[in-house]
């Protein structure tokens, strides 16, 4: 499935199936059941399904009833399954989504010399519009830090594609991909990345942390595509808290009202929620008709909270940051990119509905499990993941 993360979300679904089929096929199922078990996020998940069934089966219906719920179901399983894989499998998957970023970065430069003719396959990663371009956008950022953190652990060509390869991610984020959140991952992620390299050398960590800091502020700020998507967002912001008309078209103006609507139904059953598939229902009820097209509150904590109430929402929280803790207690690279991963997910959470919305949820959870996964193992299991393979695997 690694592969799939960059193409469309049909492929992605495809490949989740593909994911499920082949470890059924090569069994193991007990090993792979006590693996699970003995993951941090395995009883946050249990109660996180629990609380949902529970108000599931309590609640009231919506025409969104059904298709919230396998929602949750499918986030649920993807977590279970990626956990549940071997290391082996694990830099597989690895390896696949390095090669999903190389031929993703060659079509961004053929589409940059030559231009690309409209397709589905691969518009969402030469042009950016649409929640799966904001998908390659993130992961392409995952990618980008993720890179020059492994760098250092490699040698001779290795390093040199590992650097390339991230210096390719940060060029789709400036030349293409103009995502306001990715580049706000590159922020947080480089600057998590410095503090867990140097924690314990807190002049270096300072110095270090500002210099990431200050690099990434000055390339996003310089870049005209993210400058004025930057300045479009915050004039966005202003109009909608004076009270003007937000249009469809305005991505934080729309934001705004987003979290202000879906605050207000929290606010009004915070233990319970409105019920599972209730807030497409609540936010018709509150908006006009220009914005009741919307059909996700970009911003998953909460979704679950207006349906599952804020228990929804501190368990949907728990679930996915179980692993950091652990992650950050590690004092080595497999540590330090399990806590890169995990706080892109955090953010994608918090800006975006990175898990209920497949477009993006499919593609950046598997990633992102997949590292804390490897956050488990010896960090030579990235240098192993880097190297040239010796035998082919499915689950790549």
């Amino acid at each position: 499935m690694g592969f799939a993360t960059f193409w469309p979300v049909g492929l992605n679904y495809t490949a989740f199936v593909a994911l499920v089929a082949a470890m059924l096929w090569q069994g193991d199922l007990r090993a792979r059941f006590e693996q699970l078990r003995q993951q941090p996020n395995w009883w946050p998940s249990l109660l996180f399904l629990g609380w949902g069934g529970l108000i599931l089966l309590l609640g009231p219906r919506y025409a969104e009833t059904a298709s919230n719920a396998l929602h949750a179901l499918r986030i649920v399983l993807m977590l279970w399954l990626v956990l549940a894989l071997t290391a082996e499998e694990a830099v597989w998957a690895v390896r696949g989504f390095v090669l999903g970023l190389v031929v993703s970065l060659l079509l961004v430069g053929l589409h940059l010399l030559v231009g690309l003719p409209p397709s589905l396959v691969w518009d969402s990663i030469v042009r950016y519009g649409g929640n799966k371009s904001l998908a390659n956008a993130v992961l392409m950022a995952l990618a980008a830090v993720s890179g020059l953190l492994v760098a250092p652990w490699l040698t001779g060509r290795a390093r040199v594609a590992a650097i390339a390869l991230s210096l390719g991610a940060l060029g789709v984020l400036l030349t293409t991909l103009y995502s306001r959140t990715a580049w706000l991952i590159v922020l947080v992620a480089a600057a998590a990345g410095v503090l867990h390299q140097l924690r314990a050398q807190r002049q270096r960590q300072l110095l270090a942390l500002a210099v990431a800091v200050a690099l990434t502020l000055s390339i996003g700020l310089l870049t005209p595509g993210v400058k004025d998507r930057l300045v479009l967002g915050v004039d966005e912001i202003v109009s909608a808290h004076q009270g003007e008309a937000v249009g469809i078209g305005s991505s934080w103006g729309i934001r705004y009202r987003l979290y202000e609507k879906t605050l207000d139904m929290i606010h009004e059953r915070p233990l319970t929620g409105w019920g599972i598939g209730a807030w497409n229902d609540q936010w018709r009820q509150r908006v006009d008709a220009t914005l009741a097209v919307s059909n996700m509150p970009h911003n998953d904590f909460l979704w679950m909270g207006a349906q599952a109430g804020v228990p929804g929402a501190l368990l949907l929280l728990l679930m996915v940051a179980a692993g950091l803790p652990r992650a950050w207690q590690r004092h080595d690279l497999s540590g330090r990119l399990g806590v890169v991963a995990l706080l892109t997910l955090l953010v994608a959470l918090a800006t975006n509905s990175a898990l209920r919305d497949a477009s993006i949820g499919l593609a950046l959870w598997f990633v992102v499990l997949v590292w804390q996964r490897l956050s488990t193992e010896p960090s030579e299991r990235w240098t192993q993941a880097l190297a040239a393979p010796r035998r082919d695997a499915a689950l790549a």
